[in-house]
């Protein structure tokens, strides 16, 4: 309109014959986040609470009962931890096995935190982590068969059936106003 070239949301000039041009997904999310962030400040009175579920990375072979992460898996929590970097959180939980801690334990050691065991079929134990997560934001690492049914718990109705048991790439993004589900977000990463 100025006579200058039109340029996309992140500022760079669109690339001859594209349709679209997209901010990257980093940028995205941490808009999202910090949103809600904003919300939360403006809104004191109820508190903002955020909860980021998770299941682990890639597990490696090298113990049946209590597997370890694979090569992949290791590298897929550092992506977390880099998708993640700029959401402060509060707390973490994992259940007590070493793939869900590993998965979540650079995140944590950036935030200064150390990890929480849960108990993953204990309903009572997650009401009283989101009890202790209200005006917070927190992780959640568990497992194919356990992230989905606290999700559905969460937010009060059975809409995610189990993982199935290749897929590890999956971030539930669940915010509450109180105790009131204003928003909810999955992310493959």
């Amino acid at each position: 309109m100025n006579g200058e070239p039109a340029t996309d949301l992140t500022g760079r000039l669109p690339v001859q014959g594209s349709q679209l041009n997209f901010v990257p997904m980093k940028k995205a999310f941490i808009l999202f986040i910090s949103l809600f962030g904003a919300l939360n400040a403006s809104a004191q009175e109820v508190p903002v609470s955020k909860i980021i579920l998770v299941r682990h990375a890639e597990k490696a072979s090298d113990d049946p009962g209590d597997p370890s992460l694979s090569e992949k898996g290791k590298q897929r929590s550092v992506l977390l931890a880099a998708l993640l970097k700029d959401v402060p959180v509060d707390a973490f939980y994992a259940t007590p096995y070493k793939r869900t801690t590993q998965t979540i334990a650079v995140l944590a050691e950036a935030n200064g935190h150390k990890i929480q065991n849960y108990k993953p079929m204990d309903k009572a134990n997650l009401a009283e982590i989101v009890q202790a997560g209200k005006g917070k934001t927190i992780v959640i690492a568990g497992h194919s068969n356990t992230v989905p049914p606290m999700v559905n718990a969460l937010i009060g109705k059975e809409e995610y059936p189990l993982m199935d048991d290749n897929d590890y790439g999956k971030i539930w993004i669940l915010v509450f106003k109180g105790d009131k589900l204003v928003d909810r977000t999955v992310l493959n990463y």
